[in-house]
């Protein structure tokens, strides 16, 4: 019965996705949308949408003493997303090696999916926790979501941060390289545009970050920003209104570049193999590594509660985050379609992936 729970949860946050995805895609079709229009999306994401969101949800769900109490938690989360980047440049080295997508690789594989799959697992599972923790279903259910938000919150502010880094240097380097290559003297504007993007890399600050730091600042004035004041009707609901925006726009923007991959992309499409191979990093190799992490938690004594190992854990299993692609759109336009692919092929294969790794961890951790 939970097995079918799981793929049920699974399954529906999948198609759900794709459903959106396919608006984006018909309305490329149809010339609505096309590449300049996805690229000034891309960038209302990363500066608008995104940033409501992050602060929203974070002060809707997460208090202080919250915050305190899920520290093992947080802690873990950057281990996983250390994990994944190193999973992504040893998978380069070794086997998938390609040089020209080492930035997509790494980032594909520490960028895990933190909001959408989780919440429907969460909430589809909050009955089967609740009976073996003993607590209401309320509390496990605010239990859950607040652990999803929190690590969604971590994620999103070091894939600004660190990945659009990362991504910026690759592009730099490999500019630098072309030049190398054809022995060409740099003109003013091409030196002035290598300056320019110098200049980019060594920004730390984005919009995601800032509206964390915002988020945490707003913690001893939360209840005047999520009851029912003055200051919650006039700022914080037209950002939640705003926030809403965020996940259809970048599920569309990967209808779109789908469609023009399939559809009217005339040039030879990454190999399928090197796609599934890296797909695999977050899939099959990170699973494992979290399976282990989680077990290590459990014996050791550091982190017993039920409902965080198993949010921690899914956080190994599920695919690449979407918003990568925002980054791609914007950092690395040359490898935009190779990381929608990822993210499509990634989305289809967790529906068989998921619930196989829910399933072994559920058999190991029964209640005791």
């Amino acid at each position: 019965m939970i097995i079918l729970t799981i793929i049920e949860a699974v399954v529906s946050a999948t198609f759900g996705a794709l459903a959106v995805a396919s608006s984006g895609a018909l309305l490329t079709h149809q010339k609505i949308f096309n590449n300049e229009f996805t690229m000034t999306l891309s960038k209302v994401v990363e500066r608008m949408f995104l940033p409501a969101m992050i602060f929203t949800n974070f002060l809707k769900t997460v208090t202080f003493d919250s915050l305190l109490g899920l520290i093992p938690t947080i802690l873990t989360t950057f281990f996983c997303i250390f994990c994944g980047y190193l999973i992504g440049v040893i998978s380069n080295k070794y086997w998938i090696k390609k040089e020209n997508l080492n930035s997509i690789i790494v980032l594909s594989s520490a960028n895990p999916h933190t909001i959408n799959i989780q919440l429907q697992i969460a909430y589809g599972l909050t009955t089967y926790f609740s009976k073996i923790t003993n607590q209401s279903e309320k509390e496990t259910e605010a239990k859950l979501v607040t652990i999803i938000i929190i690590q969604t919150v971590i994620v999103n502010a070091f894939r600004w941060s660190i990945g659009k880094r990362i991504m910026q240097q690759h592009k730099i380097a490999e500019q630098q390289n072309e030049v190398e290559l054809l022995n060409l003297k740099i003109t003013q504007p091409q030196q002035q545009q290598v300056t320019q993007n110098k200049k980019q890399e060594s920004s730390f600050w984005n919009p995601p970050l800032i509206s964390v730091i915002v988020s945490l600042l707003c913690l001893p004035i939360q209840k005047q920003l999520v009851n029912d004041t003055f200051i919650h009707r006039a700022l914080f609901l037209p950002l939640q209104t705003i926030s809403r925006a965020c996940p259809p726009s970048v599920l569309m923007i990967l209808g779109s570049n789908l469609y023009l991959i399939y559809f009217k992309n005339t040039q030879k499409k990454e190999n399928l193999i090197t796609i599934l191979q890296i797909v695999a990093n977050r899939l099959i190799l990170l699973p494992i590594i979290g399976l282990t992490t989680v077990i290590c938690l459990d014996q050791i004594g550091i982190m017993t509660d039920l409902c965080e190992l198993f949010i921690l854990f899914i956080t190994f299993c599920t695919p690449s985050a979407i918003t990568i692609l925002v980054m791609a759109k914007q950092y690395q336009q040359q490898l935009e379609d190779v990381v929608s692919l990822i993210l499509f092929y990634g989305y289809i294969l967790c529906i068989i992936t998921l619930p196989v790794w829910m399933t072994i961890y559920l058999a190991i951790f029964q209640p005791k």
